[in-house]
């Protein structure tokens, strides 16, 4: 009888230990994946907040490239006003003899070789001589040049402070 009673205490025992081992694991799971549903949200929001600032820099950094070349495209052909009298600050530099030219004829392919801010002895070595002066003003002269086709094709070519300011074209080939 006594070991009946150990058995039964025993047995009884053990099944209230299940049990309770059971109802506290069926709590820590249930809860437990509450916590991770909430932290797999917080983690999803989190992520879509840094997706949308890495797409907002890259914006920005696009943006602030694209206002660096201009920027740089402006610097290379605006002529800075000396205070209010208007007068461009005299820049030193040979921009060619403003004369009636050498005569000679260009081509596309060297045109498209002129760089703004190249200066005028290389200007000169691309297309092998000077071209017709168009107009002169202080520190700066523009000239034309014409196009081998001889169909009215021609560049005209400015040049301030000694170095290509701006150059265009119609018709070369």
């Amino acid at each position: 009888m006594v070991r009946l009673m150990k058995i039964l205490l025993g047995g009884t025992g053990l099944v209230s230990a299940l049990f309770l081992l059971s109802a506290c694991t069926s709590e820590v799971s249930s809860s437990g994946s509450a916590d991770v549903s909430g932290l797999q949200e917080q983690i999803t929001s989190l992520e879509k907040k840094l997706a949308d600032q890495s797409e907002k820099t890259s914006e920005q950094n696009k943006k602030i490239a694209d206002l660096e070349k201009k920027v740089n495209e402006l610097n290379s052909i605006v002529i800075a006003v000396d205070g209010a009298d208007g007068k461009a600050p005299a820049a030193t530099g040979n921009n060619g003899s403003a004369g009636k030219g050498d005569g000679i004829l260009i081509t596309f392919a060297q045109y498209e070789k002129l760089e703004v801010g190249m200066s005028v002895e290389d200007v000169i070595e691309i297309l092998g001589g000077e071209g017709e002066a168009l107009s002169e003003a202080e520190n700066m002269v523009v000239y034309n040049y014409k196009g081998t086709a001889g169909n009215g094709a021609n560049a005209v070519i400015a040049f301030q402070g000694g170095k290509l300011l701006t150059k265009a074209q119609s018709g070369l080939e």
